[in-house]
């Protein structure tokens, strides 16, 4: 007898997006299977974080459908799809930088719980789940230091912890390594790494470099459009690749 079929984590069909006259993700079909490690490229002006919006819902698609683990998400607000076990991390950084890396955490456990607003203390529950995000990030030496103080690459461990507090099985890492220096990107790599394959994570990215060594497949995007997909070794000698990065082999 013949195994069913396993559902994609998260599929894509025809998702697109227009602002204005200007479109800024074009058809877009792709699918990502459960547990895979899948690397978004592009140059600027890709339409990557653009596609990440609209899977998140920030961005309502003007076409297509957006399906996470089977189930159609497209019209699902933000917040409800977190809770639908999808976390993420953007460009642009959205901590705390008053509050301690511990009451981070602790805003971010509280956030993806139904009633996220609600005034009362946290939990014992709580606080021990943001002492286990902060344990796995490599930042509970740090607790109660406050987030200003943080390293460039520590804050990006930070993100991906918050991102994690909702238990996620769909982890989207905008950009991560993002201004880390030489010494931050192995720390992330190895971040990234451990996570354990029942969290299926797609991360965008410029740097070959870094992308490539956690991919099990990598999806290039150029104008709003997917041009290349494949497994990261076809990657890094396709031609269309080193094309639309002005001839070289590596992006930076």
């Amino acid at each position: 007898m013949q195994a069913a079929p396993q559902v994609p984590a998260l599929a894509l069909h025809g998702v697109g997006r227009k602002f204005g006259a200007l479109a800024a993700v074009g058809n877009v079909t792709l699918s990502v299977a459960a547990g895979e490690r899948r690397a978004v490229l592009g140059p600027n002006g890709a339409g990557k974080t653009t596609l990440f919006n609209l899977i998140c819902g920030d961005f309502p698609p003007t076409s297509g459908r957006v399906e996470l683990f089977g189930q159609d998400i497209t019209a699902l607000p933000p917040h409800h799809r977190a809770r639908s076990s999808v976390g993420r991390t953007y460009q642009t950084s959205l901590l705390f930088n008053g509050l301690s890396v511990m009451d981070n955490l602790v805003i971010a456990v509280r956030g993806a719980k139904p009633k996220r607003f609600s005034l009362a203390l946290p939990s014992r529950e709580d606080s021990a789940k943001a002492i286990a995000l902060a344990e796995r990030v490599r930042l509970d030496h740090l607790l109660e230091t406050e987030v200003a103080q943080l390293s460039h690459g520590q804050r990006r461990q930070l993100e991906v912890g918050m991102a994690l507090a909702c238990d996620p099985r769909l982890l989207m890492l905008d950009e991560p390594a993002a201004g880390l220096s030489p010494v931050e990107r192995p720390e992330l790599l190895k971040l990234m790494r451990d996570l354990p394959r029942s969290i299926t994570l797609i991360v965008i990215e410029h740097d070959m470099d870094i992308a490539l060594p956690i991919a099990d497949v990598v999806t290039v995007m150029k104008d709003g459009d997917v041009v290349v997909e494949g497994p990261p070794a076809m990657i890094e000698t396709d031609p269309t690749v080193q094309a639309i990065y002005l001839g070289h082999g590596r992006a930076h």
